[in-house]
């Protein structure tokens, strides 16, 4: 079964997220319920990986990369033959758009 696989660099992502909502807003409960929601969407892309092509082609972040929006924040990721490779997950007020992406 095809896998979401997150990098270091998206791994560091949900936690400062979570800190962010958690600490410093004051909504652990938020917190919680976003993580899961933007793990769920980073496992979904990876279980429809062999049957759609999820999100929006970014190539100018490089080769195969790919957006997928979930609420304000932006997962970039780029699909392999395990499923997804969740390479980052962002603020959607970043510039993210100017990032040149390797795969770890």
């Amino acid at each position: 079964m095809p896998g979401a696989h997150r990098t270091d660099a998206a791994n560091r992502d949900l936690g400062e997220i979570a800190y962010q909502i958690g600490v410093e807003s004051g909504r652990p409960l938020t917190a919680d319920r976003i993580i899961d929601e933007l793990v769920d969407c980073c496992d979904r892309l990876a279980e429809l990986s062999g049957i759609s092509q999820l999100g929006t082609s970014a190539a100018e972040l490089g080769p195969g990369i790919r957006l997928f929006h979930h609420l304000r924040w932006v997962i970039v990721f780029r699909y392999v033959d395990e499923g997804a490779l969740i390479l980052r997950i962002v603020d959607g007020a970043q510039d993210y758009l100017s990032w040149k992406l390797a795969d770890g």
